[in-house]
């Protein structure tokens, strides 16, 4: 795949799971304490967030929590018409990146690997040495993480709320979206997102859309929020 299209999918990626997040640390007022239905038609305890939440109102909240964590993990599955791969993302506060992107295509497999540091970005494909990028891939990520673009964003889509669900043992709100032209980059899209009811966070995602002509399905899993991750350009 073409470096600079494969950073393309990786922002427009990081654009479409930034949008399902939801706050870690939302406001305590309009209901954001209410309790949950249970999978199992229970309730659940008391958690940021709530059913009776407004969709719209949980994505502007995640918007923020979402650019505001200092870390996370993120494993990416994605099953497209010309080819399948997993990418893993580790991403550091305020501008560092580890991406591994594993892919196969007619019959070929391929890796290719990133650090992104501010405006240095360091690529490495399959078994060759690191080598210097000379675009400023940080720069476009950042694009896609600007506060004002999300928001924008999410006023055009389409959002409402399926229901409760566990995930991991752990109670969850669903949420679907519908996005059209994503950041001017033609993208349609229907994602389902799974989020915390704990502490407001997004765990997991589903999509299927199409992208420059390619139609594919991703599922994202998140982890490790805040946690203590070290990202550092490579040696030469």
């Amino acid at each position: 795949m073409n470096p600079k299209l494969s950073i393309q999918a990786l922002a427009l990626s990081s654009l479409l799971f930034g949008v399902t997040a939801c706050s870690s640390a939302p406001s305590t007022g309009g209901g954001g304490t209410a309790t949950a239905p249970g999978a199992g038609g229970g309730t659940t305890s008391a958690g940021v967030v709530s059913a009776t939440d407004k969709p719209l109102d949980v994505m502007t909240k995640a918007i923020r929590s979402q650019l505001d964590a200092k870390s996370y993990r993120a494993h990416m599955d994605v099953t497209a018409s010309n080819g399948t791969s997993t990418m893993m993302v580790e991403y550091v506060s305020p501008d560092r990146y580890h991406v591994v992107r594993d892919s196969q295509a007619g019959g070929k497999n391929s890796r290719l690997e990133y650090i992104i540091v501010g405006k240095d970005t360091f690529m490495k494909t399959d078994d060759r040495p690191w080598a210097k990028f000379p675009v400023d891939m940080g720069g476009m990520l950042a694009s896609f993480r600007d506060p004002k673009v999300i928001e924008e964003l999410t006023k055009g889509a389409e959002i409402k709320f399926l229901g409760p669900d566990t995930l991991d043992g752990m109670p969850m709100l669903v949420y679907q979206y519908t996005l059209d032209n994503v950041g001017g980059l033609a993208v349609k899209s229907v994602t389902k997102t799974w989020v915390a009811v704990s502490d407001g966070l997004p765990r997991k995602s589903e999509s299927e859309g199409e992208f420059q002509g390619t139609k594919s399905k991703t599922v994202s899993k998140v982890s490790d929020y805040n946690a203590d991750i070290k990202i550092e350009l490579p040696t030469q």
